[in-house]
Formats: C-alpha cells, structure tokens, sequence
C-alpha cells in the first residue's frame, strides 16, 4: 500500500512538473516580447499547421497580422517565422557557425534505411560531404553530362513533335517529370532508365511515391514534435520495428517483400545493388558521374581504420552508408523540383506572349554564335532574368528554407536559444514592395533583376553556406529545354490551363497540371 502511494505521488509529482514546465516555456517570446499568434497548450501552433492545406500562404498571413519577426510553437519549441532580411542574413550567412543545421525530421538522423545526407547532416558531417560533393557541380563535369541532358531532352522533343502532329492540348508538367527524372537516374547514377517512353517504369514510380509521402502525418514525427525528449525512444522503438519486421521477413517471404517495395527502402536497395556493382567492376571504364564521385571518395566502416585514419584525410572521404542516402536525397531534388520549375516557366510563356517574343528573340540571335549549347545558354542574359522572375513568383520549396540553432547567440538585439528554429518566410520577402520596388511585385518583370538587392531578396535556392548544391546544374538543365522548346514551337495556353493550374504543397508547392497548345515556329 505504501509503495503504491510512494509510486503514484511520484508520477503524480512528474505530471504537474511536466505540465508546469509546458506551461512556462510558452513565455519564451512573450519575454523577448516578440509578438505572435494565440497558442494552444500542449500543441503549440502544430494542430493549426496541421490543417492548413498552404503552410507557406499561412505564414504569411501572420506574417501581415504580426510582423516581420514574430514567433510561433511546435508543440513547445519555438519557431521564429522571419521576413526581415537583415535578421535573416545575419541567420543564413553571418553567423552560419551558430545556425549550420536544418530542421529535419528525426526519421532523417536515425541512420537506418535513411543513412545522413547532405539535406538532414550538420556540423562536421555536412561539411566533409558538401566539400566531397562540391566538385560534381563545376563547370567541367558539368559540361561532360551536357550530352546526356541532350539525349534526354531530345526524347521529350520527339514526343512533343507527336503532340503537336495531333493539334491536341496537353498536360505538358508530366512530360518534364519523366524527363528530369531520367535525366537525374542517367547523369547522376548512371542508370540507362527509359521513363519518357515506358510510363509504368518502376523507377519513376517509386521516386514519385517518395515525394508523395506526407511525413508531417505520421503519428511518430507528430509525436517527436510535440514531446521532443522522446526521440531516443522512438528512435529505438523505429529501429526494433524495422529489425523485427526484417527479421519475420526472412521467414516469411511475403512480409520481406512488402518492406523492400515501400519506395524509400526500394530506391536505397538499388541504390546499393548499383553501388556494389560499380565496386565490383572497378577495372571498367569509369563514369564521370555523381555516384562515381562518391565511391571514388568511399572509405569502410571499419572502426579500427577511421580511427587510426589522419584527420585531414578523412575530410576528404564518405562512409560506404552514406553513399545510398545521398542517392535518395539527389534523386528527390533533382526531379521535383527542376519539373516544377519548368511547369511554371511554361504557364508564364504560355500565358505572357510578349515575354516569350522577347525570350525566343534573344534565342533566335545567338544560336548561331557558340559551337555547343552549354557556350550558348551561359551567355542569353534575358533567360537568367526569366528564371529568376518565375522562382520569385513562384518559389517551389519553403520549409526546407529554416536552420535551427546550434548555440545560443544574438542576431539584431534578439537573444536566440540553442534549438529554436528560424524559418524564412519567402513568399513575404519575394513579392515585398520596398525589397522589389519601385515596380509592383505582383507583376511579372524579368528585368527588375538588373537593379541590385539585398542578399536575401532572392531566396529560390536558399542562400549561403547551405544553398542548393546542385543550383548550377538544375539551371543548366532548365536553360537548355527552354531554348530548345522555344527555339521550336510557340507555347500557347490550352483551354484547360487555368482550371489545372491550382496549386497545393506538400515536399514542394507545385501545380496540379500545365495544360497547353504547341504551334510549329516558321523561318
């Protein structure tokens, strides 16, 4: 009996201190009287997040109720949504020694099925993989894949000749899908992949389920984020699900192959059957791809020799394991958001005719000046401008644009904590009058990006230290489809282009579809 009282005055105890300390971490910005929405205890802002089908239109509603800094709770921790440039540069660039992270879901640091990539790494971890990478992007690699972009790029236009045979409007979005998926499978991983043709290609179905997965609604993310203290736990309780499910399945066959056909774990298995094959046939000629890069740079997991390795060697090398997970990452950025991109672009040539005169004039003048067409598009100036206004517009990627910080410091007279989290809110600062006047910001003006702005007035592949790595080459690819389409056909809207053109956001805001007309160009 006493032990019974003992024991439930001590869960009773931990109740009320937990509820307490719940209760008073909710004055962390009315402290710092930073303003913000009315909170819920317990959830914080999360239920509210939750349901919202545009978390980017959102923010920004508060963003106009509240100011350009004001703070927000995921369950208890706090979120500064922030659209005052210089704070934010201080954030990005500055002081990236305090904010090298990104918030990232917990699954992304677990190291099992999903091992640490370049997106969900921090610290040294980040830098030694940013600094491995970093060479697949420079100008000479990126002129050897030119022609596999081509070889790609030439299947969609043989394609779009079809359709245009056939005087039908279409969803051209799909089209550039399968075609940047190839391209990214091809240049990337050396995968002699056929998407563009063979439309029930496992490839692209599985990387498409991967983009389609809603983590935010998963019980054990949503968990993690209202009672962070029990990641470890549900680390160890994702990792024994996963081991005993692997465990029955090597019984039972039909378990082991549900596990290995849910997407992440497919696209990682084959991942590492390529990875395998590539080491096995080192005498071969090798590939002067992405993959080739980082088996190049690959060291073994054995303890013992990473110990015993020099310091400045290591810097310089990958673990086997993280090989696989970068393959997924890579995949993932290289194919929704390049064909995201590309739909929009579309939609405003489609629907902005002296734009796309003005665009298919600078094309048309220079084609003939440059012997390949990577010296071509690195010198159309107006096509540079096009992209940045469609990105302004139209930016494809928001949450990922955060950093958490990493040690308590001070940026413009705020004190920020060790594990609050700053969240740019781009949409406020990429149609902010004083950012992008005297022009309104609504309009679509490509030359607007002749003036100088802030440093982070344009935020479409994020900025400093962290920015999208493969940024280069997705705008090589966007150039050279555009001046090959626009150098072909005039784009003209299909009948059903606005009543597809809605958008919604998940991993990427994107377009339902991009409905158009093709009309054969005359010279």
């Amino acid at each position: 009996m006493i032990i019974t009282i003992c024991l439930s005055t001590c869960f009773i105890c931990l109740l009320i201190s937990y509820l307490l300390t719940i209760h008073y971490s909710y004055n962390y910005f009315k402290s710092r009287h930073i303003p913000g929405p009315p909170h819920e205890f317990f959830f914080g802002h999360l239920r509210r997040l939750w349901s919202t089908k545009r978390y980017s239109k959102q923010i920004q509603e508060w963003t106009h109720q509240y100011g350009s800094i004001y703070g927000l709770y995921e369950g208890t921790r706090p979120l500064y949504i922030v659209s005052d440039v210089n704070f934010l540069q201080e954030v990005f660039i500055k002081q990236f020694s305090s904010f090298h992270s990104r918030r990232v879901l917990f699954l992304a640091r677990m190291g099992v099925g999903t091992p640490e990539n370049l997106f969900g790494s921090s610290g040294s971890t980040w830098r030694r993989q940013r600094l491995i990478v970093n060479p697949t992007f420079s100008l000479n690699k990126m002129k050897l894949m030119l022609p596999i972009v081509n070889q790609c790029i030439d299947i969609l236009m043989n394609k779009l000749s079809i359709l245009y045979e056939n005087n039908e409007e279409f969803n051209i979005y799909d089209m550039f899908k399968r075609m940047t998926m190839d391209v990214i499978w091809r240049s990337g991983f050396g995968i002699e992949s056929d998407m563009q043709n063979d439309i029930e290609n496992i490839y692209l179905k599985k990387s498409a389920e991967v983009i389609e997965i809603n983590y935010d609604k998963l019980f054990v993310v949503r968990l993690s984020n209202l009672m962070p203290f029990l990641k470890p736990f549900l680390r160890i309780l994702v990792i024994f699900q996963l081991k005993l499910i692997q465990t029955i399945g090597k019984k039972i066959s039909f378990i082991n192959h549900f596990i290995e056909e849910l997407a992440p774990f497919w696209i990682i298995n084959q991942a590492k059957e390529i990875i395998n094959y590539r080491k096995e046939h080192l005498n071969e000629q090798k590939r002067n791809d992405l993959l080739q890069l980082m088996i190049d740079a690959t060291i073994s997991n054995d303890k013992d020799k990473i110990e015993n390795m020099d310091e400045e060697i290591e810097q310089k090398k990958l673990y086997s394991d993280e090989i696989a997970g970068n393959i997924l990452i890579f995949m993932i950025a290289g194919y929704e958001t390049t064909s995201t991109t590309l739909a929009y672009c579309i939609y405003i040539l489609a629907t902005k005719a002296n734009i796309q005169e003005k665009l298919f004039n600078e094309i048309n003048q220079h084609k003939n000046e440059y012997e390949d067409d990577y010296d071509l598009i690195t010198n159309l100036s107006y096509i540079d401008l096009f992209i940045r206004e469609v990105l302004r517009i139209f930016p494809i990627i928001i949450q990922s644009t955060s950093r958490e910080c990493n040690k308590t410091t001070t940026i413009c007279g705020h004190e920020i904590e060790k594990g609050s989290v700053i969240q740019a809110d781009i949409l406020t600062i990429h149609f902010h009058s004083d950012i992008w006047g005297p022009e309104d910001p609504n309009e679509f003006i490509p030359e607007r990006h002749l003036t100088k702005r802030h440093p982070v007035s344009w935020m479409a592949f994020g900025i400093g230290p962290r920015n999208c790595i493969g940024m280069r080459f997705a705008i090589m690819e966007l150039k050279i489809c555009l001046t090959r389409l626009l150098n072909q056909y005039e784009i003209l809207p299909g009948d059903k282009l606005e009543e597809h053109f809605k958008l919604t956001e998940l991993t990427v805001i994107n377009p339902e579809a991009i409905f158009i007309k093709l009309k054969k160009r005359i010279y």
